[in-house]
Formats: structure tokens, C-alpha cells, sequence
């Protein structure tokens, strides 16, 4: 007999695969490093933008849980 199966997990089609060697990068040294750099680049290149959308993000969250990000 082999060994015991894990049962299948229903996967929606709204979830998103990620390949593992994307994963596997993704969790090297190397491939934080790029991840990282990619943020700041992204944050850089408007920053209106991004703090319009942080702005948003920010008021979204807050209308869920008065107290959120409020550390006093």
C-alpha cells in the first residue's frame, strides 16, 4: 500500500496559481532584493498618485475598524 493521500483542496477560479519557481524566487535572498526594488520604484514614479492611494486605502480601512493603525 502507498501512503496515505491528503485530500484535494477546492480551488476557486478567482485564486490566483503561482508557479513554484516563482514561489522558490520569491522567497531567495535575490528575488526580495528585486521585489524590493520594484516597490520602491513603483512608490517613486508618481508619488501623488500613491498618496492618493494610500489616502483611499487608508480611509477603506478605517471605515471597517475605527481604531485600526492607530497606535495612541
Amino acid at each position: 500500500m502507498g501512503k496515505a493521500q491528503r485530500p484535494k483542496k477546492n480551488i476557486r477560479k478567482t485564486e490566483r496559481i503561482v508557479d513554484d519557481t516563482k514561489k522558490k524566487y520569491a522567497l531567495s535572498e535575490k528575488g526580495r532584493e528585486a521585489l524590493s526594488r520594484a516597490r520602491k520604484k513603483y512608490d517613486e514614479a508618481d508619488k501623488e498618485r500613491r498618496k492618493k492611494q494610500k489616502r483611499d486605502y487608508m480611509r477603506r480601512k478605517r471605515e471597517e475598524n475605527p481604531n485600526y493603525c492607530k497606535w495612541k
